[in-house]
């Protein structure tokens, strides 16, 4: 029986957004600070974030220079620290959305220009978009503020999601002003980002390249390109671009998460623990460092540190669910079930409509053998989101466990239909689902299909050689058991499998030599010894054939 892993490793603050999602992500202090200063978060539809999972902040402000009263002052924490500051300097890397800031208008130009060239650079969106755009298509500007206008239009558009728009204006702005080096640079990085959100990695990575040739300071363009090598499966270029943006920020703890998620998307704990304790040296109130080193911690098996790490996440940000997620899993694998089901809980309480909170609680349920409540937690997932496959899988693992092979078989049917190239797991437990209710054909049609998929699956080949043998094909169930014992030699049970397909086909010697070997590796395996007695008595060997019957009945005193 194989359960889909359904939970994500979760890494960052979401600054290689192209590859890596993250769950839950802790105010920053600059967020805080505007927090502070009166802004609040602004809700769209449920979401207080950007298409690309920057949170968006908003106040009424006064406007200087503006016949308006008031205008609403919205953006990312660093677009409005940055207009605060009135200074050109990009957002760093490392924020959600990873943009660079618009380009602020000198004072002495805004008050030649006027209210156009002041709200081109701030405030509500479409009303910058419009101010912007009249300076585009003003002939009398000269081409430095076309080259502003343009460049903010573009970010505007880019944060609104109006992609193609931003490209465009991207483009002009860099045909327009091909001397500003250091500013086109990360002009390349924001075209470069829109590209990317469109799937378009090809031309993505070009900017990006062509960003790292005009500004090899800029980390930005690093971070992002390691986002696309990532994507790509590229892991060794991708590390060779954190590498480079821990070098540029080397006092800077989001630089060491980001490159610790690598290593612990590469399955290198270690190096991934020495990452996110640097960042937490560097900034101790960073929630995610904390959670991110449980994630490496428990991934290296130490799920005494795992929860203690988790913990000091959730004292800096108690509404981390993901948090609550890593410390139930800690938990439940230390043996405290009863935890980890408050902790799976307290998760859900957080994000209640969220599938894959609900998601992580089922599997803990599931794992502590609490098969209905289980099914209780998939079943709200699929009715969230019917098309994730691991929901029916994981569902249908739950039915086995009630031994409702109906049920299950459907599951696992539906997730193969889902996607029937990538669905090993669901093939196996449905083989082993139609095997329990007797359609052994259909169950040795399953495993074949695992084995097409994955020829070197040891279940799907034990199953197979068991239901060869169970049809009378000696010498088809001994192969499956050869192929098992030639990738596991210390595979006890197919020992035992194939000395029996030995023993069926006459091949007492060989028969034999496998229990042997199965007795040795399983001394208390009373079958074993049974099979070795009938084949001691196939050789005439009444002594070992009598010895070997007693000790299969003294371990198995149901045979009497």
């Amino acid at each position: 029986m194989r359960v889909a892993v359904s939970l994500a490793i979760c890494v960052g603050t979401g600054v290689l957004s192209q590859a890596l999602a993250t769950d839950d992500v802790p105010f920053t202090p600059e967020e805080r600070l505007l927090l502070a200063r009166g802004f609040h978060v602004l809700e769209d539809n449920g979401q207080a974030k950007t298409d690309h999972g920057a949170r968006i902040f908003c106040r009424k402000e006064m406007s200087a220079g503006s016949r308006i009263a008031s205008e609403q002052v919205c953006g990312t924490a660093k677009q409005i620290n940055d207009m605060g500051r009135q200074t050109a300097s990009a957002i760093r890397a490392g924020d959600v959305s990873a943009f660079q800031s618009q380009v602020h208008v000198p004072p002495r130009t805004r008050r030649q220009t006027g209210n156009d060239r002041a709200l081109c650079n701030r405030g509500d969106a479409q009303v910058a978009i419009a101010s912007c755009t009249r300076l585009i298509n003003d002939p009398k500007q000269p081409p430095d503020i076309l080259d502003i206008a343009l460049r903010n239009r573009g970010s505007l558009y880019q944060t609104s999601g109006d992609l193609d728009r931003a490209i465009d204006d991207y483009t002009s702005v860099l045909k327009l002003s091909p001397q500003d080096t250091k500013l086109n640079a990360r002009t390349y990085v924001n075209r470069g980002l829109a590209y990317a959100s469109k799937g378009d990695d090809d031309r993505a990575l070009a900017d990006y390249d062509q960003a790292v040739m005009l500004d090899p300071t800029l980390d930005s363009a690093y971070l992002n390109r390691a986002a696309v090598y990532l994507k790509r499966d590229e892991d060794d270029r991708a590390l060779v671009d954190l590498d480079e943006v821990v070098r540029l920020n080397p006092k800077d703890a989001a630089s060491y998460v980001n490159r610790g998620g690598i290593y612990l998307h590469r399955h290198d704990p270690d190096r991934a623990i020495a990452d996110f304790s640097k960042a937490v040296e560097l900034n101790p109130r960073d929630a995610t460092a904390w959670r991110n080193r449980g994630l490496a911690d428990h991934a290296k098996g130490d799920n005494v540190r795992a929860a203690a790490d988790a913990q000091q996440a959730l004292q800096l940000d108690p509404q981390m669910a993901a948090a609550h997620q890593d410390l139930a899993a800690a938990l439940q694998a230390t043996g405290d079930a009863e935890k980890a089901t408050a902790e799976f809980s307290k998760a859900v309480q957080l994000k209640p409509g969220d599938a894959k909170a609900i998601m992580a609680r089922g599997d803990g349920y599931l794992a502590r053998g609490d098969h209905d409540r289980a099914i209780s937690d998939y079943t709200q997932v699929i009715a969230i989101d019917g098309k994730q496959s691991t929901s029916y899988i994981n569902r249908g693992v739950a039915y086995m466990g009630k031994d409702e092979w109906d049920r299950a078989i459907a599951d696992f049917t539906t997730a193969i239909d889902l996607d029937p190239t990538r669905q090993p797991g669901a093939y196996l437990n449905r083989g082993q689902s139609r095997e329990a209710k007797g359609d052994r054909d259909g169950a040795i049609a399953d495993f074949e299909q695992v084995i097409r998929l994955k020829p070197d699956d040891i279940e799907a080949l034990r199953h197979r050689g068991f239901l060869k043998q169970a049809r009378g094909d000696s010498r088809g169930a001994a192969a499956d058991y050869g192929r098992v014992i030639a990738l596991a030699p210390n595979d006890a049970e197919a020992r035992r499998g194939r000395g029996y397909a030995e023993l069926s086909a006459g091949n007492n010697d060989a028969a034999i030599s496998d229990l042997t070997e199965a007795i040795n590796l399983s001394p208390k395996d009373a079958l074993a010894y049974r099979f070795r007695s009938l084949a001691y008595k196939a050789k005439h060997d009444v002594a070992r054939a009598a010895s070997d019957d007693q000790t299969s009945l003294r371990l198995d005193p149901q045979r009497r």
